[in-house]
């Protein structure tokens, strides 16, 4: 039994248009956009308030300041050593170095050359 061209390119048509809606329902009607509003306005309250709430205690937190008075801080010494300065090299290191000869200045591709003569259009 056959059947005619017609009726083929029906029932694709027909199939691709219910998979069409399935693929919107699934990712688009799933759920409505004042939950997801709902959830995310929950979601971003409870990390807030996290953050918040450790923002309070830091800001109840009492350095005691005795310890710098204390006799063994006090004692401390600082066997730090001293960095003097040192040159820093110069200021454009890939420029070419004053006394030396470049041996690739006559090969360089980018050595400015005599502009080309125009041309007339013939």
């Amino acid at each position: 039994m056959k059947t005619s061209p017609i009726s083929k390119k029906t029932i694709i048509a027909i199939v691709v248009i219910v998979v069409l809606a399935l693929v919107y329902f699934y990712f688009a009607g799933g759920e409505t956009t004042s939950t997801n509003s709902m959830l995310l306005g929950a979601e971003s309250n409870s990390v807030g308030a996290a953050e918040l709430s450790l923002l309070n205690q830091m800001k109840s937190l009492r350095i005691d300041t005795t310890l710098f008075s204390d006799p063994a801080y006090i004692s401390l010494v600082d066997y730090s050593t001293k960095i003097t300065a040192q040159n820093v090299g110069r200021p454009n290191p890939f420029a070419p170095v004053p006394g030396v000869p470049d041996p690739f200045a006559a090969e360089s591709p980018l050595t400015p050359s005599a502009p080309a003569a125009p041309r007339t259009g013939r």
